[in-house]
């Protein structure tokens, strides 16, 4: 069994963390630091150890914020490079200590991010230092490092995962997207694949908006590469948002005939495969571009059908009167996210975003 990834923080690293901050800072007593810590990291959930770190890094540097924040930085600064979770807190310390003085907390986090990302570093400023925050973001989507570039994105994402809600970014998606406007462009694939990740938040609860963004984005010159549309309008696509389909070039008006929709076999044990098959037929005079997924109602634990879960298929692209057999297989096994349970599964054939066929396996765990 793999390690988890609380267990990567241990006695060990913390040593680690504690000799380079000596090394910047010479009054500070490693020994004090790790001992402090080693005992009660055991109890404690991943975030929590790093806030731990954190806040022991605070009582073993002497003086005010300002001079700790300094030698933090210094060990960002160092090389060898400080990485992992050592590094993130680096700028949990920041996240923890720092709002009361943005002047200095929020340039530090252009050496910080470079080592681990400051996105949730740079929350709790958006909430008590919006106007600083935000010139402070625009600035670094012009900095020569993608590190850097990258924050401006993934530290608004309106749903950022781990990340501490900011309210005013969930009601208003405008401030985040002038920051994507800045970046969809850019160099690096990692920012632009924050760019989507950033964009498919705010479809959650801003669908039009985005959708009229792509839309935008797609008729520009040069216009936005087609996979961060996708990756960026994927919630939509799943939910068959018509528009956003219309975005990625899908047909939406479809004329096809689904003649067969079978899953195998009908009783399925955990760590087993079904087998879905598929015949469509097009029954219109001009090609079609489809997408095509298939939805899963799993049953819950009071033996009702919870929400259904869409996974990909394929895209098809039908001439007319043609027919075409599709194939899937998929792995039955528990997930982190849901436990499966005994008994009838629902299996769902979507196609542009609509259902239009249905069979059913049985789960026997």
């Amino acid at each position: 069994m793999a390690t988890p990834l609380k267990g990567l923080i241990d006695r060990t690293m913390i040593e680690d963390v504690g000799a380079r901050v000596a090394a910047e800072s010479p009054g500070f007593d490693t020994t004090a630091f790790v001992d402090a810590l080693d005992p009660v990291l055991v109890d404690l959930e991943l975030k929590a150890r790093i806030e731990a770190i954190a806040r022991h890094l605070r009582l073993g540097l002497v003086g005010d914020y300002r001079s700790a924040l300094a030698t933090v930085v210094a060990v960002a600064r160092a090389e060898p490079p400080i990485e992992g979770f050592g590094a993130w807190a680096l700028c949990t310390f920041v996240e923890l200590y720092g709002v009361d003085e943005p002047e200095v907390s929020l340039p530090a986090m252009a050496t910080l991010t470079r080592r681990a990302s400051c996105e949730f570093a740079i929350r709790p400023f958006l909430d008590e230092h919006w106007d600083a925050a935000y010139a402070q973001l625009l600035a670094f989507t012009g900095s020569p490092d993608e590190t850097v570039r990258r924050l401006p994105s993934e530290g608004t994402r309106p749903r950022l995962p781990w990340g501490r809600g900011v309210r005013r970014l969930i009601d208003d998606p405008e401030p985040g997207l002038a920051l994507l406007e800045r970046l969809r462009h850019d160099p690096s694939a990692t920012v632009r694949r924050s760019v989507a990740n950033h964009l498919n938040d705010v479809a959650k609860d801003h669908p039009e908006v985005v959708v009229a963004v792509a839309r935008r984005w797609t008729s520009e010159t040069p216009p936005v590469e087609r996979s961060l549309l996708s990756h960026g309008l994927r919630t939509l696509v799943k939910q068959g948002h018509p528009a956003a389909l219309d975005v990625l070039g899908f047909t939406t008006e479809t004329a096809v005939e689904i003649s067969e929709f079978t899953v195998r076999p009908d009783v399925v044990r955990m760590g087993e495969h079904i087998e879905l098959e598929a015949s469509l037929l097009s029954t219109g005079s001009s090609p079609q571009r489809l997408m095509v997924d298939f939805l899963i109602h799993h049953v819950n634990a009071t033996g009702r059908h919870g929400r259904p879960k869409v996974f990909k298929w394929t895209t098809v692209e039908l001439a007319p009167g043609e027919r075409v057999t599709i194939h899937k297989r998929r792995l039955i096994r528990q997930a982190s996210t849901r436990t499966l349970h005994d008994g009838p599964h629902r299996v769902e054939l979507q196609v542009a975003g609509r259902v239009g066929a249905a069979t059913v396996f049985m789960l026997e765990t």
